[in-house]
């Protein structure tokens, strides 16, 4: 991967703040799975109408005998551990022609690529120090060219790999209008990005782990988005739609509006922190000797 200089605007992920956010959340009962906020059982008042159990599937991160490819159970965590550029995969759930969604949380070394029906993501050295950077691939239907998502994560060591602590992910995937979203946590990062056009119909969710390797700790697909209620899939949030426009925008809605929706929306997101995504996580080496 091509490592590209230190944008202006970044958000830094240390491993640090990755722990923290490990042991708060095992400190309190079993979250729902990778933290979604519509994942769980009940709601309180103001909290989004949980999915309904038919709308989503939570991967059992079953090895399927893959070489190089192991399940196990650290901290109270289930892991599909993967050794250095050996691939892991599962078929993606619903119609191809529907908007869908795709969660997961990755402990990943450099190099690692994450291929999900169209949309791709990479993993490469960071120019901040200890580090690796968030990347997607801008090719759409030409060759592959790696760009930044001013996402740096801090690294550290786990079960002796130099892995990076990735925060839950999730990629909305609208094959109609050939483009893909990606959610850090509950915060919108990137809307409208292109689809490989090559890859669109490749209905899979694929990791091919670095040279280190890499831990998948999680796995959700669903057919309806797992943050927030998005009655027209547009994949922003119905209470800031209705906030801010007095009403959901209509499905037949234009790319140019719908982007300008998100935009506002990323803003709001920046002025005003979206709800965290508490979830469980193996700790880091250094925690687990400390103990």
């Amino acid at each position: 991967m091509k490592i590209t200089p230190l944008p202006s605007r970044i958000f830094i992920i240390p491993v640090a703040l990755a722990l923290a956010a490990s042991l708060h959340a095992q400190s309190n009962a079993t979250p729902p799975a990778l933290g979604l906020l519509r994942l769980k059982a009940t709601a309180k008042a103001n909290d989004a109408a949980p999915l309904a159990p038919g709308k989503y599937a939570v991967d059992d991160l079953s090895t399927g005998a893959t070489t190089g490819v192991t399940k196990t159970k650290k901290d109270d965590v289930d892991l599909l551990t993967l050794d250095g550029t050996k691939e892991w995969s599962r078929p993606l759930r619903g119609s191809p022609r529907d908007v869908s969604f795709v969660s997961f949380q990755l402990h990943a070394s450099g190099s690692t690529v994450v291929d999900i029906g169209g949309a791709r993501l990479g993993l490469t050295l960071s120019p901040a120090g200890g580090s690796l950077q968030l990347m997607y691939d801008d090719s759409a239907s030409g060759t592959l060219q790696w760009k930044p998502l001013n996402v740096h994560l801090g690294t550290g060591k786990y079960g002796g790999r130099t892995l990076a602590p990735l925060p839950t992910l999730t990629v909305r995937l609208d094959p109609g209008a050939g483009t893909w979203d990606l959610f850090s946590g509950s915060r919108l990062l990137a809307d409208n990005l292109p689809m490989i056009v090559a890859n669109k119909d490749r209905r899979q969710f694929l990791v091919r782990a670095g040279g280190e390797g890499a831990w998948l700790a999680g796995l959700v697909m669903a057919d309806e988005n797992p943050l927030y209620e998005d009655a027209n899939a547009n994949g922003i949030d119905d209470t800031f739609e209705r906030q801010k426009r007095g009403a959901l925008a209509a499905t037949s809605t234009n790319a140019s509006e719908r982007t300008a929706l998100a935009q506002e929306w990323k803003e709001a997101q920046r002025q005003k922190a979206p709800p965290a995504l508490l979830v469980k996580r193996p700790f880091a080496d250094a925690v687990v000797a400390g103990r």
